[in-house]
């Protein structure tokens, strides 16, 4: 097979720029940030055994970042860190503003 040529190769470059920027706005919209991802799994045995959910599931309501639905699916788990567990489970596919809304409601 022949080598692709320089214009060939700077329309490849080209595209592959724009797959990647597509993946990012992708995870803007769908998706929680792959940096937000890590710092929640390099934390997530701490959180699983320290998180106090009530007042935290009201704030992630209010802002929309879970459902009325999820609250119950968190709540019907047996046990605070299992709750935890799934809380921690579903903010990463909650979306771009998940993380920082989790963040805040922490702090209040």
């Amino acid at each position: 097979m022949a080598a692709p040529s320089a214009g060939s190769r700077a329309s490849l470059q080209q595209k592959g720029l724009l797959a990647a920027d597509r993946g990012r706005r992708i995870t803007a919209v769908c998706g929680m940030h792959p940096d937000h991802q890590e710092t929640l799994k390099k934390n997530r045995v701490v959180l699983a055994k320290q998180l106090l959910l009530s007042e935290l599931l009201e704030h992630l309501l209010e802002k929309d970042i879970i459902t009325l639905e999820m609250r119950e699916l968190i709540q019907a788990k047996v046990g605070s860190f299992s709750q935890n567990v799934e809380l921690l489970n579903l903010l990463p596919k909650r979306g771009p503003q998940a993380f920082d809304a989790f963040c805040e409601a922490l702090h209040s």
